[in-house]
């Protein structure tokens, strides 16, 4: 896996287990809704904006957000989102955060639960050599053919 991710069309899998569920939304198309494991809807749209940073839509949502420290995908432009995905080498996936709030990043809220949403929550960052983060925080990006 390259550690830059590129503009693209991806899927984007949690490493919560070893089945690496896919993060996704509902096939409804309610004005915004919750980003969860194993949703109908698995095609992302990753823009880059600079180095490191990205632009994330999922579903037709043409904006990722954040209510209420959960990750939404939405139609309203207020809740586009700038994030961050920093390439963690040791263990090959990536942690996502806001750009404002780079402490915080998407982590599987409920990690027993098979459809479980995506929250904000503080990024926990083991004190090890290497350093670990915990699984419900990381993400491989699955490059998709266009």
């Amino acid at each position: 896996m390259a550690p830059n991710l590129t503009s693209g069309k991806f899927r984007v899998v949690s490493l919560i287990n070893n089945s690496n569920p896919p993060v996704g939304v509902n096939l409804t198309r309610p004005a915004f809704q919750s980003v969860h494991l194993n949703g109908r809807v698995t095609t992302w749209a990753v823009e880059q904006e600079g180095d490191n940073t990205y632009r994330l839509s999922v579903g037709g949502y043409p904006y990722t957000g954040v209510v209420v420290n959960r990750v939404t995908a939405s139609i309203h432009p207020e809740q586009n989102v700038e994030w961050i995905a920093t390439y963690r080498r040791f263990q090959d996936a990536y942690t996502i955060s806001a750009v404002n709030d780079e402490s915080n990043g998407w982590t599987v809220s409920h990690p027993n639960e098979a459809n479980s949403r995506i929250a904000l929550r503080l990024l926990v960052i083991g004190i090890s050599e290497p350093p670990h983060h915990l699984t419900s925080q990381l993400y491989r990006f699955e490059e998709l053919e266009e």
